[in-house]
């Protein structure tokens, strides 16, 4: 096989008798004009052969010069056009990516995102899993993850995808009608609350409130608790009893009136949701495809 000195020789001897101009020839390759003089001395040399009569004035291809540009650059040239074949190729999306996701997340950022994604990348194929529990991305052989900021581990590149979220509570009017509404975090106590708890827990999460100054944090209990979120607005809605929702995910029903915000001046909010991978994983054109149409929704 041709040694890569020689090749580089030939590239720079094909650019020189097109350019017949060191100084041209040198900056199109990105050269000193001298390294560009020395490559072709040295191509000479090893070829025992002139290939260029050099003046002052003048660069000009000897009959050797001339025979070896007609045999050689049609070789270089069906080599750059293979070249770029291949890495064309190698640039269409396609292959396979596999997410998690917390329940929310997917329904906010997949479920509308994924078959636009999908009819763009025909040959891309997209394994979602939805739960809500902290999995490890390597362990459970995942690509993405798309999860709260407050569950992040070290180890991950985190990228935000949408703003901050509003933790508000909320009621069915139809509870409002028979309870009086806190006024109050502290009153809670003495509401039935609609319990969410982390996938493995027993204790539902506590809910947390923001006085303007600190986080306030409030152990709630009720007659039903669930691990899922939309199971948890959907009591509420049936008038079951109060939940802690992000307001993201139920803005319809405060519009429409089928639920009521409550406890309005302790709301707060808390890091969004972020698609995360493993630091240091070789990225597939079709997972950085799809990194970037999750980040532009």
């Amino acid at each position: 096989m041709i040694s890569r000195s020689d090749f580089v020789a030939l590239k720079t001897f094909i650019v020189v008798a097109e350019q017949l101009n060191f100084r041209g020839a040198a900056d199109l390759l990105g050269l000193a004009p001298s390294a560009t003089s020395q490559q072709i001395s040295a191509l000479e040399g090893r070829l025992g052969l002139r290939l260029f009569n050099r003046t002052t004035r003048s660069v000009n291809l000897t009959n050797d010069g001339q025979v070896l540009y007609r045999q050689v650059a049609p070789l270089l040239e069906n080599l750059a056009e293979t070249f770029s074949h291949v890495q064309a190729k190698s640039l269409v999306i396609k292959g396979s990516v596999r997410i998690h996701a917390f329940r929310s997340a997917a329904q906010m950022y997949l479920d509308n995102k994924v078959p636009a994604f999908l009819t763009a990348f025909p040959d891309v194929h997209i394994d979602i899993t939805t739960t809500d529990a902290a999995v490890d991305l390597v362990a459970g052989g995942y690509d993405l993850s798309l999860r709260l900021g407050e569950v992040l581990e070290p180890g991950l590149v985190a990228v935000p995808v949408g703003e901050r979220l509003h933790q508000i509570v909320v009621a069915a009017p139809a509870y409002l009608e028979q309870h009086a509404p806190p006024q109050h975090p502290d009153d809670l106590r003495q509401h039935n609350c609609i319990g969410w708890r982390w996938p493995g827990n027993v204790t539902p999460a506590p809910w947390q409130f923001w006085d303007g100054e600190q986080t306030i944090t409030v152990p709630v209990t009720g007659n039903l608790v669930v691990d899922d979120r939309e199971r948890q607005y959907q009591a509420a809605l049936a008038g079951t009893g109060l939940a802690q929702v992000t307001a993201e995910r139920v803005i319809d029903h405060l519009f429409s009136g089928a639920l009521v915000s409550v406890l309005t001046q302790w709301e707060m909010e808390f890091d969004g949701y972020y698609l995360c991978w493993t630091a240091g994983k070789t990225m597939s054109p079709a997972m950085r495809a799809l990194i970037d149409a999750l980040r532009e929704a």
